[in-house]
């Protein structure tokens, strides 16, 4: 019995790797393209006053430098000597702040709208605009800087990333929604459009070249939010308002790259073979007898048929065509298959954070569906002296074809008012996605 279980145990331990997840574990290592300046150092200190966007570099790079002593100083020994498992926060020091104390800008006010208020920040801002007036004052520096934010073209973090890496705060990045709202309700349209383009365009970058998929997923919530309101504000305008040139490039249907989470995956992969790596040194080191229970080979390989989907060749050629990705399959968690008997930990611990990616994906195919919405309206509004004269459903059907989808058609609502398609995520019950039309084309 004893010969049996040793060579179950050896068979188990040198089953190869399956090629589906050795395709994804390429595909995930591949080199990411990162264009432009990084936005990190601006997005890290975004409102902290009195800095020049030399002294937040320096001021970034020094923390890199102090956060990568501690790594090493303090986290990996208390990760060596803790049990199998995940840090206990409580059992090592904290890493070194980048923030003194009292620098991080004030919490916003409940006043001003957030990403998910961005359909209806208008009417908010209508109903009490002294009050929001009021509530950006505190965040002037904030406001001040977002010039700074959208003259980058990628998002990458200097800290070795794992689960006790401190991230950016993301939060200020909905402030300046209630200024632009403000700016229109006073009058003042341009400067509002203006800024609602530059800041969906830091948005669209955040989610095209961020480095992890909270970054991404910001990313995206930033770009839908400031089309929202260039939508709400548009359909208030005359048909002849100009438009700031920089709103061609930030609403410009998104490519397959942009459009997927690859990205992102590849930097939760990241993270994911960091520690791996870490509990690998850990069982040469300290628990020799671990590596019946884990292995860092197989736990990537594992992760990578998790996360690596998203960087296919087929998932580019899903979203290019609009058709909506499969839902990834259920695990079934059994640590008695043969490639998890010499990996129980590494199978266990995959299996249960699998699901825990699922609807990211639908998310940003909903967000490309999204501003494909909004081009049909630029372009409606563009032509509309020329074609008044037709119905509207019958003026889509002249629609370029960047903004068709033959899985996803554009219609015109059941009252009239908006363009919509169909969801893929389906969230809080909303099945369509919808664009409101201009007021003025609604007129004639």
């Amino acid at each position: 019995m004893l010969l049996v279980a040793a060579v179950v145990l050896l068979a188990s331990w040198l089953w190869p790797v399956p090629a589906v997840q050795k395709r994804a574990l390429a595909a995930l290592e591949a080199p990411q393209e990162r264009p432009g300046s990084n936005a990190y150092a601006t997005l890290a200190l975004l409102g902290v006053e009195g800095l020049t966007p030399e002294q937040r570099q320096a001021r970034v790079d020094a923390h890199a430098r102090a956060f990568e002593r501690w790594y090493v100083a303090e986290y990996v020994p208390r990760f060596n000597a803790i049990s199998m498992g995940t840090m206990d926060e409580e059992a090592v020091a904290l890493p070194p702040p980048l923030l003194a104390a009292g620098e991080a800008p004030p919490v916003a006010s409940p006043v001003l709208c957030s990403f998910g208020q961005a359909a209806e920040c208008l009417g908010r801002v209508r109903r009490q605009p002294q009050a929001v007036a009021s509530a950006l004052v505190p965040q002037a520096a904030v406001l001040a800087q977002m010039d700074e934010m959208a003259v980058h073209g990628h998002y990458h973090s200097p800290l070795t990333q794992g689960e006790m890496t401190p991230w950016p705060a993301m939060g200020p990045l909905q402030v300046p929604l209630g200024a632009h709202a403000l700016a229109h309700v006073r009058g003042d349209s341009p400067r509002a459009l203006a800024g609602l383009c530059r800041d969906a365009g830091s948005g669209r970058m955040l989610m095209a070249h961020g480095d992890n998929l909270l970054t991404t997923m910001v990313g995206n919530a930033m770009l839908v939010a400031n089309e929202a309101l260039f939508a709400a504000v548009l359909a208030e305008l005359p048909l002849d308002a100009p438009l700031p040139a920089a709103c061609a490039t930030a609403f410009a249907p998104l490519s397959p790259d942009e459009a997927g989470i690859c990205n992102g995956m590849r930097g939760e992969f990241a993270m994911q073979r960091g520690l791996a790596t870490l509990m690998d040194r850990k069982i040469q080191d300290t628990q020799r007898l671990g590596v019946l229970f884990y292995s860092g080979r197989k736990t990537l390989a594992r992760t990578a048929g998790t996360l690596g989907d998203a960087c296919l060749p087929e998932a580019r050629q899903a979203i290019a065509e609009d058709r909506r990705l499969p839902a990834p399959p259920a695990r079934v968690l059994a640590w008695w298959r043969p490639e998890c008997l010499t990996n129980s930990i590494g199978c266990i611990l995959g299996d249960i954070a699998a699901p825990a990616y699922g609807g990211y994906a639908h998310r940003q195919q909903d967000t490309a569906a999204q501003v494909r919405l909004l081009g049909a309206v630029l372009w409606l509004r563009e032509h509309a002296a020329r074609d008044a004269a037709t119905p509207l459903a019958e003026r889509l059907d002249g629609l370029p074809a960047e903004l068709r989808s033959a899985h996803r058609p554009i219609t015109v609502s059941a009252d009239g008012t908006a363009l919509e398609t169909p969801s893929y995520t389906r969230r809080n019950g909303v099945e369509r996605l919808r664009v409101p039309l201009p007021q003025a084309m609604l007129a004639r």
